[in-house]
Parts: C-alpha cells; structure tokens; sequence
C-alpha cells in the first residue's frame, strides 16, 4: 500500500532527524564543556563496593590496599574510599580510573594474574569477610581538576532518562562556577556497563574535611546553587547522596 509505505517512510525520516539533533545537541555541549578553561578529560572508571560483615572493617582494608597496590602496577589510577555518611555509610570502595576502555581492559588483564591479586582473591574464596559489587563501569561527561590533592568526595546521585542527559548538561558550566568559588573540583558521570543506566553521578572533591564542611555551608546559602538544584529537579530526581574519605 503506497500510503503506508509513505506513512513508514516519513516516520523514519522523522526519528532519524530527533536522533540526529540529539547526537548533535550532546556534542556541542561536550565540546562547549571540554573548550572552557581547567583540566578537563572524558575518563573512564572502574567501581568496586564492599560492604564489611561485622568486626571485620581492619582485616577488609588489609585485602583491599593489597588489591590496590596490583593494580596500580598494572596502570590503573586506583584508590579506596570509605563511605563516612550518607547512603550505604560504613561501605567501602575501590575506584579504578582509566583514559580510554583499552587502557583499562590491558591494566585488568594484568591486575587479574598478578600473584598478589590471586592470593588476595583465594583468601577472599576461602574466608569472606565483605559483601562485594562490581565492578560497574562509568563514563565522565565532565571532569574539571584544579590539581588540588583531595581525600573527601561528595557524591549526589540523580535518576535521569538518557534523553534528558543533555539537558543536565547544561546546567554543569553555572555549577563549574560555584564549585570554582570553593577551590573545589567537579565532575559528572553516566554509567557503561551496570544494572541501572538511568544513573546520573554529580561529584564534588575536597582537599580534606574542613574544606569539605566550609565548602558546604558556603554553598547551603548560595541562591544561585539552590536555583540550580530546582532546575535538576525539575529534570530528574535525585536518589541518593554520600561522602566518601580517601584512605
């Protein structure tokens, strides 16, 4: 029938069109977002979590800084954190940062049959002493360094449809301005690969704690923050929050 393939043909047409606009709307912000000062690159990171079973936190940070230490070998910019408030407070876990899927796959590869890793994987078959998940992989949309060396992260974590990514984009470049008004860095995060793709990652880093709390308080009272945290909402909800301290 001519009028329904007409009708098919224009259909086509149309979505082709909403999709291209879309892949061109996201790469003009990211290019926006990379063309503006500051260090900024798209990275890629790796998660572990760890929930401690009772009385067993000292022995579950001996095994992990163990697993750190083969991985950091193998290429991987690994650290561990303690989740100190928030969601899932009393967690632990491991971020593996990489500057592309390749570097990361060759640093696992290599991580996975190190001695160390594999001794340290045996003890955990052998006497569990955490609950672990992951790892799951993001992807930085954002990522502003101001080179400071930081140990407290703040984590704020929104449900957005992947549709309406790029318009949380566009909220990042006023909020690159508030959080450089604290000497603070920012970053924003979609996942890769993991069991919830309508994750949207907002974090702040810190150089400790004080600059952590004063940085807070600064903010709290910033109507220019608060403006855009209703425009977040307007766009998503956010789900959860944490503060995270660097071991």
């Amino acid at each position: 029938d001519r009028g329904v393939d007409k009708f098919q043909c224009e259909t086509t047409t149309k979505m082709n069109k909403v999709h291209f606009l879309y892949w061109l709307r996201c790469s003009l912000l990211l290019a926006l977002l990379h063309s503006t000062s500051g260090r900024k690159q798209m990275t890629y990171g790796a998660i572990r979590e760890f929930t401690p079973y009772v009385g067993k936190d000292a022995v579950l940070e001996t095994r992990l800084k163990r697993a750190v230490s083969a991985m950091t070998k193998h290429g991987a910019n690994s650290s561990i954190f303690k989740v100190i408030m928030g969601d899932r407070a009393g967690d632990y876990e491991i971020y593996n940062f990489y500057e592309s899927v390749a570097a990361g796959a060759k640093a696992m590869q290599g991580f996975m049959s190190d001695p160390e890793m594999i001794a340290v994987n045996a003890e955990r078959s052998a006497n569990p002493i955490a609950e672990m998940r992951g790892p799951w992989v993001g992807r930085m949309l954002h990522n502003h360094m101001r080179g400071n060396v930081t140990t407290v992260t703040g984590v704020r974590e929104y449900q957005v449809a992947r549709s309406d990514v790029p318009k949380m984009m566009e909220l990042v470049p006023e909020l690159q301005k508030i959080t450089d008004a604290q000497d603070a860095d920012l970053g924003v995060g979609v996942p890769l690969f993991s069991n919830d793709h309508s994750m949207m990652r907002v974090v702040y880093r810190f150089k400790d704690l004080d600059h952590w709390a004063s940085s807070v308080d600064a903010i709290a009272n910033n109507q220019e923050f608060a403006a855009l945290v209703e425009k977040a909402n307007e766009i998503g909800t956010l789900m959860r929050s944490r503060v995270l301290m660097k071991l």
